[in-house]
C-alpha cells in the first residue's frame, strides 16, 4: 500500500494542489485546517507504524500528532480509528488506545470513547458508518453496531446491537428504528 493511497482513504475535504482554495486554507487557518493537519500526521504515524514500519518516521509523525492534538484537546492513538475519519470540530475529543472504530466514522466533537476503568480491556467496539453527535459519552466494554447515529450529549454504556438506529439521552436509548 502506497502511503498516498492511505491518506487519501479518509473523508476530510482537502483542496487540490496548487488551487485557491488551498492557499486562502493556508493563509488563513481556519478550524478545519489544523483538524485535517491532525488527521494527516496520525495517518502517517499509523503508515509508519503499522505498513511500512520505520521507527524514526514513526516517532516523528506521533510527536507532531501529539503536539498539534493538545492544541486542538484530542487524544486519539494511532490503530484506533479505520479509514474515513471525519472529525468536523475541535474540542476534547478522548479515545482508549484500545478502541476499535469502523470505516467512516464521524466526531462532532467534545466526545469520549474509552472504558469504565473496571477492567483493563473492557473498550468499545464501534461498527462502520457511525456518527458521534457533539458531547457524546460511549463507555465500557459495548459494542455498537454499524449505521448507528448517537445523538448530542448521550450516554452510551450498554450495547447497541440494532444497526441504523439512532440513540439518545442519559443513559441512551433506541428512539428511531433502521428502515428496512
Amino acid at each position: 500500500m502506497k502511503q498516498q493511497d492511505y491518506l487519501n482513504a479518509d473523508h476530510m475535504d482537502y483542496w487540490p494542489p496548487f488551487s485557491k482554495g488551498r492557499l486562502m486554507d493556508w493563509l488563513l487557518r481556519p478550524e478545519q485546517y489544523w483538524v485535517r493537519k491532525f488527521v494527516r500526521n496520525l495517518r502517517k504515524e499509523e503508515f509508519y507504524t503499522f505498513h511500512q514500519k520505520n521507527k524514526l518516521l514513526q516517532y516523528y509523525y506521533r510527536r507532531k500528532k501529539n503536539i498539534l492534538g493538545s492544541r486542538l484537546g484530542f487524544f486519539i492513538s494511532a490503530g484506533c480509528f479505520d479509514s474515513g475519519l471525519k472529525i468536523y470540530h475541535y474540542g476534547s475529543i478522548i479515545v482508549n488506545p484500545k478502541s476499535k472504530i469502523g470505516k467512516n466514522c464521524t466526531i462532532h466533537g467534545n466526545c469520549c470513547i474509552g472504558s469504565k476503568g473496571v477492567f483493563p480491556d473492557d473498550s468499545p467496539v464501534i461498527g462502520d458508518n457511525v456518527d458521534i453527535g457533539q458531547n457524546a459519552q460511549i463507555m465500557g466494554g459495548i459494542t455498537i453496531a454499524d449505521g448507528v447515529r448517537i445523538g448530542a450529549g448521550a450516554v452510551v454504556i450498554h450495547s447497541i446491537e440494532e444497526p441504523g438506529a439512532t440513540v439518545v439521552g442519559i443513559p441512551a436509548k433506541i428512539v428511531c428504528h433502521a428502515k428496512i
